[in-house]
């Protein structure tokens, strides 16, 4: 893939505090693999303890520095379960790390294990031969998981209010709602035997003063998030539009988020950003 320049800076955000990447996005193009070309590394990073493996994705060609973002996946399902979204965001400019846990892991530990594996990627900015040293934001982090790594997702963000966004994936168990100050993103489906309706209540307990969405799409099961390439990349537009517009501040990508939501979605579906 050929790397698309960066735009002026400060051109897709009003106040200049943002990260500005390639082109104008489309519905396509936001629904689909990015414009940089990427690679990943295991060797060298630190995830924290208990973590049972991990993979670190990074653009190898957008201009730095970069954002970060740590995945973990649900009960007893490996790093692989969620790594699609690994060279999905890599490939749009964002550093992804994916990774795995026991299957013994409730949220809570869950959520431990992604705030760990955060500092990780922080920890890479200054970690000498490190690919990505120097390159990255370190105040623009977000975490995200499936089923119980969706749970415990939202209970990272409702503890630590530095981060910039949040992800669940058919989280299972979400809590601590109220003293969530992170724009968070919740996918769920009306086939889920496992997670189905356990993002409501959380979601109407989110402060109205913070960024928030409820995606159910009709007929998906418990996976309905686990790759950005899921229902035509619609999956993949709006996670990686939460990210561009809460982490990285890229305006352009606001729009996929206010449109409206498509056909797979149903009427609970909600969100509060304009």
């Amino acid at each position: 893939m050929v790397a698309t320049p960066p735009v002026a800076s400060g051109a897709c955000c009003t106040d200049g505090n943002c990260f500005c990447r390639g082109d104008d996005p489309s519905e396509i193009s936001a629904s689909q693999a990015g414009p940089f070309s990427f690679e990943s590394y295991s060797q060298g990073f630190s995830p924290g303890a208990g973590v049972t493996s991990h993979t670190v994705w990074y653009p190898v060609d957008a201009e730095p520095p970069f954002a970060g973002i740590a995945i973990v996946p649900g009960f007893v399902s490996p790093e692989s379960s969620i790594s699609d979204w690994g060279p999905f965001l890599a490939s749009h400019g964002i550093v992804a790390v994916t990774i795995g846990v026991p299957g013994g892991d409730q949220p809570p530990t869950r959520a431990s294990k992604l705030m760990t594996t955060v500092d990780g990627i922080i920890a890479e900015h200054t970690r000498t031969g490190s690919p990505l040293e120097g390159k990255l934001d370190v105040t623009r982090m977000a975490v995200a998981g499936w089923s119980m790594g969706g749970g415990g997702a939202m209970i990272a963000a409702s503890e630590n209010p530095q981060l910039s966004a949040a992800i669940g994936f058919a989280a299972w168990g979400p809590r601590g709602a109220a003293a969530n100050q992170v724009p968070a993103l919740m996918f769920e489906a009306t086939a889920d035997i496992l997670a189905a309706n356990m993002s409501d209540g959380h979601y109407a307990m989110i402060p109205a003063s913070v960024p928030k969405m409820l995606f159910e799409v009709q007929g998906s099961s418990h996976n309905v998030a686990n790759a950005p390439e899921n229902h035509d990349g619609i999956i993949g537009r709006y996670g990686l539009s939460w990210l561009k517009v809460f982490m990285e501040g890229d305006e352009r990508y606001r729009q996929f988020l206010t449109a409206g939501f498509p056909s797979i979605a149903t009427a609970k579906s909600d969100t509060n950003v304009q």
